[in-house]
């Protein structure tokens, strides 16, 4: 008898407490239980724990007033998120939804792909319950449990209520105690209990936790930079890639746009990164934080540029859209989209302002940014959706286009056309203002005069700033390279700074198909009007079996197009409906860009192109 209780004291000192989910280590906390007398203070008190980590599960319960003991009380889940203008139906990854006050248990009903109405029974305090599903593939702007980790995006899988949405709430996180939290929301004490003061803060603040979190800091102006890294040990021991050149250079970045804005908007900012395995890049920004997740872990010392660029992108959101922000969106409905043709300026422009935030603090050398924009300029003049949808359509269009959907080679990047036409711009204003004004001028007048006033901005805001501030009309302007499809005359525009562009041939021909490989063979899966595939027939879902007999099995397509030169004719066999048929294409060149420095630039325009990139003539 005394063996066996010895053998049952034993199985019960070895079983997991029903408080430890699936996690492996530490005991769970939250910062204390979500009480009643809480609720006064917060109109809703949220809770989140990882119900089980191998199905990458999370629980979530919310807890509201009824001060008002309405009948019936809707919850509802964002199907979108500011940073991303594309519907995303969070609500799909939501399950067993289900309310209760107290014990007792209330109906609730779904009443549309985002929310869930409850009738109250004229309860004073209403909690919702309900299990979230976040084991998609990890990007900035989604969520993600795992044995060792807990990220979340609060727009993917808080629900609010209209009652409660502009009032303060707390989020109590559930997790081993030996976790580390990293979030731009207040912490109350040393407790896992976070305030925010309404839930649109709430949802702006990405948050990460896990025993594994790797932090250091600098402090610019007063204000706190934090850097903290996910799965980022073995990455930070690299050449380039290590604490004392990120925090070097981000200081540097920092400082520079503090300068552009003459403000420090913040006491602390946190730059969250994912470091994976896998090559990837994506940022989303927040109010006072940015989320990134950038790889692969082996590559971050080639990839520092990347890294640079895409940090200081982000920051530069600080004040580009998360406080300089559309009149359109204002306040955010979370239901549905919000068209505006202003992402150009919100997206394109910090694109622009990023990278040249790089050079300007001497990040970068001004060569490695004219490499950069050389790049750009050679991406856009092979994109042939240029020639058909203007650059403010792309912005209203982007909840239908904006990211890859829709009809191939009809579209161009509010992103990528939008950073060349704030290039553009700045260099008009800076040419009719004999380089007293600039494109920098309208953005802090963008942040003085509606921000700061807590206003949104229209485009014909914009357009009179740019007018007021460039002395004159810039209608021909916008007309022809924001509401129009022109070309965009990138020699006159650099020759201001006197700089050159120069037009060569690409190593590869031009066949004008993209391709994705299927049975080791490419298949066509779109084609470019007017090029030489175009003009040849192809059609998507062709597959392409071999050139002038060279077999294309297991092979890239570009690489043997690269063994033959421009107006040259070559046989091509494919398969389409099963039948192999062979035709004859000619193929055209491809043309990259380069810009550099002219020989014979006037004192003018190397006082203007200096000024521009915050960098000596003999420099450049």
């Amino acid at each position: 008898m005394r063996f066996l209780t010895l053998i049952l004291l034993l199985i019960m000192a070895l079983a997991p407490s029903p408080s430890f989910g699936n996690s492996k280590t530490g005991r769970k906390t939250a910062g204390r239980s979500t009480a009643s007398s809480d609720l006064p203070k917060f109109a809703a008190a949220y809770t989140i724990e990882s119900l089980a980590p191998n199905l990458h599960t999370y629980q979530i319960s919310v807890t509201v007033q009824n001060a008002e003991k309405k009948d019936e009380i809707d919850f509802t889940l964002p199907a979108w998120r500011p940073g991303r203008y594309q519907i995303q139906n969070y609500a799909a990854n939501v399950q067993e939804f289900k309310a209760v006050s107290g014990a007792a248990v209330l109906y609730a009903m779904k009443v549309d792909k985002q929310t869930w109405r409850v009738k109250t029974d004229g309860k004073a305090e209403i909690t919702a319950i309900y299990k979230y599903y976040a084991g998609a593939q990890l990007d900035a702007g989604n969520s993600y449990v795992g044995a060792d980790e807990m990220y979340f995006n609060g727009s993917n899988l808080f629900v609010y209520t209209d009652e409660t949405r502009f009032k303060p709430v707390s989020l109590d996180i559930v997790c081993p105690d030996d976790w580390k939290i990293a979030t731009q929301l207040e912490r109350l004490g040393k407790t896992n209990r976070f305030t925010a003061e309404t839930y649109d803060d709430l949802i702006d603040a990405p948050t990460v936790a896990s025993p594994t979190l790797i932090e250091f800091s600098t402090v610019v102006r007063g204000a706190k930079i934090r850097m903290v890294f996910q799965n980022g040990e073995r990455a930070l021991k690299g050449f380039q890639f290590n604490e004392k050149n990120i925090t070097r250079d981000i200081a540097k970045i920092v400082e520079t746009q503090f300068d552009l804005y003459k403000e420090v908007p913040f006491k602390e900012y946190i730059f969250l990164y994912h470091i994976t395995p896998y090559r990837f890049s994506h940022g989303v920004e927040h109010k006072n934080s940015t989320s990134i997740v950038i790889g692969g872990e082996a590559e971050m010392d080639m990839r520092y540029d990347g890294f640079l660029s895409v940090t200081s992108h982000e920051f530069y959101h600080v004040w580009n859209i998360k406080r300089i922000i559309p009149k359109e969106f204002l306040p955010y409905n979370y239901t549905r989209e919000a068209y505006t043709p202003m992402l150009y300026v919100s997206e394109g422009f910090t694109s622009y302002y990023g990278d040249l935030s790089l050079v300007r603090s001497k990040v970068w050398s001004p060569s490695r940014y004219l490499a950069e924009l050389g790049d750009n300029i050679t991406a856009m003049q092979n994109t042939y959706g240029r020639k058909i949808q203007p650059l403010a359509l792309s912005s209203f269009d982007a909840w239908l286009s904006g990211y890859g959907t829709g009809r191939a080679n009809s579209t161009v990047s509010f992103y990528s056309k939008g950073e060349l036409v704030g290039l553009l711009l700045d260099i008009e204003i800076r040419k009719r203002t004999d380089n007293n004004a600039s494109l920098d001028d309208v953005m802090r007048a963008l942040n003085t005069e509606f921000a700061q006033q807590h206003k949104g901005f229209t485009a014909s805001d914009f357009e009179s700033l740019v007018e007021k501030i460039g002395g004159g009309s810039f209608k021909s302007f916008f007309e022809k390279y924001v509401y129009g499809t022109d070309e965009l005359p990138f020699d006159t525009s650099l020759e201001l700074l006197g700089l050159a562009v120069k037009k060569s041939l690409a190593r590869t021909p031009f066949f004008g198909a993209s391709t994705t490989v299927e049975n080791n063979f490419p298949v066509v899966s779109a084609v470019v009007p007017e090029s030489p595939a175009a003009l040849a027939g192809f059609d998507k879902g062709d597959m392409l079996i071999a050139l002038n007999g060279l077999s294309l099995m297991n092979e890239s397509l570009n690489k043997v197009l690269e063994r033959f030169k421009p107006d040259e004719r070559v046989k091509i066999s494919y398969l389409r409906g099963g039948k192999l048929t062979e035709t004859t294409v000619r193929l055209s060149g491809a043309y990259g860009y380069s810009v550099t420095k002219k020989l014979n630039a006037t004192e003018a325009q190397q006082k203007m192109c200096e000024s521009w990139l915050n960098a000596k003539w003999d420099d450049i």
